[in-house]
Formats: C-alpha cells, sequence, structure tokens
C-alpha cells in the first residue's frame, strides 16, 4: 500500500481487490491522479490556489439558482450523508483531516443517525413512559445566545445543558436547517408509534410499554418510506432518466444493473463517491437562506431577509457579540422553526420553495472558510475537498470517462482533471436547460449506482423485500396525513415526509408551532 505524508496525515486506501473493509474503490486498476508539483507544500499550495482563484465565487454573484432542485435537498443531502457514512471529514463545521478513515456507518439506508443503537443501548434518547418515542427538546435562549426564552414550547432537539444536541449522529445539528429536518425524522417515528400503539399518531398523552416487536415494525415503516423518496425523488432528480431506470430496474423487480459498482459479500463505500461525486452537494449551497415569514423585531428574519449557514466574518464580533447565522451545535435560537414551504414544493406559492444553487466548479461565499480548524489560514471547503481527493489517491476524471466508454471533456488546468472537480464542470457544461441543474453522465452512474446497490444490498429494503412496494399500500403511513396523496400529484417527495411527520409546512403553522409548541 503506498503512502504520501504532509502536516496532514499519511493515507491512503488498499487498491487490492480483496480488501473487505467500510471503504473500496470503483477503479482500483487507475492511477492516481498526480499534481504537477513534485515537492509536496508546492503541491498544497497550488491546490490552496486553484481552489482560492477558480472556485470560488465572488460574493453578490453566487446565487445562480438550479430550477430542478428546491434549496431544502440540498440538506436532505447531508442527512443522507450521515446516514450511510460516519466521517467527521465531510463536516463543514470541522477542521477536515483528509486522512481520518477510521468510523464509519454501515452502508445502508437505515437511518442509523436516527436510531442510534437503539432504546436498550441508548436509552438517554428514549422516553421511557412511552416506550420506543424518541425524547424531543424545547427552545431555551434567543438567537443571541444571551437570553433564556421563559416557557417557550417551540420544539428543538433533545440538548445538554451547554447546548449540544442528544441524537443519534452529532453532524445532524451541523445547522439549522439540518438539525431542524433530524427533528421532522424524529417526529416521523413518533407519530409511526402512536399510530401502532393508540390508532391516533397524535396522541401524546398516552403512557405505554415499550414493545420491541412494535417498535421494529416502527422503524420499518419510516426507514422504507425514506428509502423511497431517496431514490424516487431525490436521485431521479440528479440524474438523467436513462441512468436512473437501468440502475434499478422497475420492469425487473428492481433488478440492479451495475456497471461500475459491485461487490462479493456486501455493499462497500468507494471514495469516487464520498469524496468525489457526491460532493457535488457542496455545490449546492446558496450564500444564504430565508428561514420563515416571523418579522418579530428581535429576530431579524422574515421576508425577504437571508441568513448564511455560517456567518463570513466568524461566529463572533470583536465585542464577542453572536453573529446572525444558522450554525448548529448550539441551544436552537428561538422563532428560527423552519417554514418547510420555503425549501420544498409543498403548495409553495409566489418565490418559494427557495431553489438550490446550480451545480458548477464554483461554491458559493457561504463555504469560504470553515469556522473551525488548526491551520491559520482560511480554509475553503473547495481547497480541502481537492487535498482530500489527492490524499486519497483517487484517479483523474478524464481516465474514469474513458473507463466508462465516454468522450471525456477539455481540461486546462490540471486540477481540472480532480475527479471532483471534473464531475462538477461535467454538469455545469451539460447542454441547455440541464446546465448545472442535474449530474452529467460520470458523476450521475457513480451517484445511482452507489444508492441504487445500497438497496439492492440491503436485506431489509423494501427494494428486496416488496420492489414495488409505495407508501399508498401502508395505511398506518397514510393515516398520518391530511391528505392521504402525493403533495404534487405525482410521486411521492421528500415533502411528503414533513407532511407525514408534523412539522411546521407554512406560515400559520410555524406562527402556532412558536406560539404553543404545535401546528
Amino acid at each position: 500500500m503506498s503512502v504520501s505524508s504532509s502536516r496532514y496525515g499519511i493515507s491512503s486506501l488498499p487498491r487490492s481487490k480483496q480488501y473487505k473493509g467500510p471503504f473500496g474503490r470503483l477503479f482500483r486498476t487507475l492511477p492516481p491522479w498526480q499534481s504537477p508539483h513534485a515537492d509536496d507544500a508546492a503541491a498544497v499550495a497550488a491546490l490552496r490556489d486553484f481552489a482560492t482563484n477558480s472556485m470560488s465565487e465572488t460574493a453578490g454573484q453566487d446565487n445562480l439558482d438550479n430550477a430542478n432542485l428546491p434549496a431544502g435537498y440540498t440538506y436532505f443531502g447531508q442527512f443522507v450523508d450521515h446516514d450511510i457514512t460516519f466521517d467527521p471529514t465531510s463536516s463543514l463545521m470541522r477542521q477536515s483531516d483528509p486522512d481520518k478513515l477510521d468510523n464509519f456507518r454501515t452502508p445502508r439506508l437505515d437511518l442509523d443517525c436516527l436510531y442510534g443503537e437503539g432504546p436498550a443501548d441508548e436509552p438517554f434518547m428514549y422516553d421511557q413512559k412511552r416506550g420506543g418515542l424518541f425524547l424531543l427538546g424545547t427552545t431555551e435562549q434567543d438567537w443571541t445566545g444571551e437570553k433564556q426564552v421563559a416557557g417557550s414550547n417551540e420544539p428543538d432537539l433533545q440538548r445538554n445543558r451547554q447546548g449540544r444536541a442528544i441524537i443519534g449522529d452529532m453532524r445532524n445539528d451541523e445547522n439549522v436547517i439540518v438539525s431542524q429536518f433530524q427533528l421532522a425524522m424524529l417526529r416521523l417515528h413518533n407519530r409511526v408509534m402512536l399510530q401502532l400503539a393508540t390508532g391516533d399518531p397524535d396522541n401524546e398523552g398516552t403512557e405505554f410499554e415499550f414493545d420491541g416487536e412494535m417498535f421494529q415494525e416502527a422503524q420499518r415503516k419510516v426507514r422504507w418510506f425514506y428509502q423511497y423518496v431517496v431514490w424516487n425523488d431525490f436521485i431521479k432528480r440528479l440524474v438523467s432518466d436513462a441512468i436512473w431506470t437501468r440502475v434499478l430496474d422497475k420492469a425487473d423487480c428492481h433488478k440492479f444493473n451495475g456497471t461500475v459498482y459491485d461487490w462479493s459479500y456486501q455493499p462497500f463505500m468507494p471514495v469516487e463517491f464520498s469524496v468525489a461525486a457526491y460532493r457535488f452537494g457542496h455545490s449546492l449551497i446558496r450564500p444564504g437562506y430565508q428561514i420563515n415569514v416571523n418579522d418579530d423585531d428581535d429576530t431579524g428574519l422574515g421576508f425577504g431577509t437571508e441568513l448564511p449557514i455560517f456567518h463570513p466574518d466568524g461566529p463572533t464580533d470583536s465585542g464577542g457579540k453572536i453573529r446572525h447565522d444558522l450554525r448548529g451545535f448550539r441551544h436552537f435560537p428561538h422563532r428560527h422553526t423552519l417554514q418547510w414551504d420555503w425549501f420544498f414544493d409543498i403548495n409553495s406559492g409566489g418565490p418559494f420553495p427557495q431553489p438550490a444553487r446550480r451545480i458548477d466548479t464554483k461554491l458559493s461565499s457561504a463555504v469560504f472558510a470553515l469556522p473551525e480548524g488548526p491551520d491559520p489560514k482560511p480554509n475553503r471547503l473547495a481547497f480541502l475537498n481537492l487535498l482530500r481527493s489527492m490524499r486519497l489517491e483517487l484517479p483523474k476524471g478524464t481516465d474514469v470517462a474513458h473507463r466508462m466508454g465516454l468522450t471525456p471533456h477539455a481540461i486546462g488546468d490540471p486540477h481540472e482533471d480532480i475527479l471532483w472537480h471534473y464531475i462538477l464542470k461535467e454538469s455545469q457544461i451539460l447542454p441547455a436547460n440541464n446546465s448545472g441543474r442535474m449530474l452529467g453522465q460520470v458523476g450521475g452512474t457513480i451517484v445511482a449506482e452507489v444508492f441504487g446497490g445500497l438497496l439492492d444490498g440491503d436485506p431489509m429494503s423494501y427494494v428486496r423485500n416488496m420492489p414495488n412496494w409505495t407508501p399508498n399500500d401502508d395505511p398506518d403511513l397514510m393515516a398520518l396525513l391530511d391528505n392521504p396523496a402525493p403533495v404534487n400529484a405525482g410521486d411521492w417527495e421528500v415533502g411528503d415526509l414533513l407532511r407525514a411527520s408534523g412539522a411546521p409546512i407554512n406560515a400559520q403553522d410555524v406562527a402556532n408551532t412558536i406560539a404553543n409548541g404545535r401546528n
């Protein structure tokens, strides 16, 4: 096994086809991309320069809309990533060490980021009085972090006294948007459990003993609903119809037809996916988001007000005052409950839902620098992704395209051949209306085959057990919905997961939630 060393650590992953660890390679025989600079320090410096000069959008000019993808899918994609891998270095909040690949999730869409190890091993996440339900919290501070909120019932994740969320995966508290989605999924499980236990998904006052079989059945229902929208909504939006139809052939009971992703015993997580193809999502991040219609003078929110995920000038000002942004890992800020029809198409109107940013080779000003880390230089997310690709010895984009039987697009600067950049540019140069709206052939093939393969390789997934199942087939799921039909009169979408969870969808829901804790 070859290694490369620098102050960032030692790599890399085994290339042997017999290696059966949690991570592996799709293209084991392809040589790695090589920097044009032989000296390691010069190679790293060149990556930093390329990220700064060629991959950073000019602030104020980074609002290039993706009409195919509402903004909520950026953070749904982040939630999904945390479900199938555990890699702290992928976090937008933490310093990325490109070589720490030592603790990963089972590569399944099984919501272990939600359930953790379950009530027996992690009872602190569950309600002892209502067996199998998750414990939820309430808002405790205003957005400045200085004032306590008296008597607030605004729902939040359960937290310790220092504001850290007590959940199955800490990364799902990384920012307000993903933490609110985590909260919605916890609520979805609770509503399914209440439906099974009492026949009423909103009957929160009844106490009952833990029933292991009932808990497992609730898990299955939630997981299948989630798996269904991952494949039939999220992935379908991202790749061409030809790729999506081929990978899981509905006409043949969702038969998996992988051309680059295969395994001998069980699915693994390919580095070409986790380090390159799936990181297209970093290009989707907008410079800021409107989060709800609330225009209370003390919150600085309301229509037309956008908050960045991370404030570009840092979390605090020179006087130590908290700057207003959507960062997480703290007490949830009062009155910041998300209005989900501003993030997904759920009977939205006017300028909503907000669109994600398009897929291209530029990253918005929201991620110009990560807010933590020992390096005194600003670590742009683009630089960290490029560095990680080099350290993990990913192949060139042009070589991967040739291996797939495709004609590669033109490369100018050698750094454009780093697989992550290659996939972003491939999307950017798609013809006409598809430019920046979806993944191209290389990126789309890797993303679709990995997700299709994970579903096919999971013995508990709906694809393996009831391949033609849809949420319509489950009366308990339909009981959660006022209107038991997909919101957009097509197939089931992420917005329908949110509707079923009881999360606040519109302005009235948000007002009710802030006022009394319920929609």
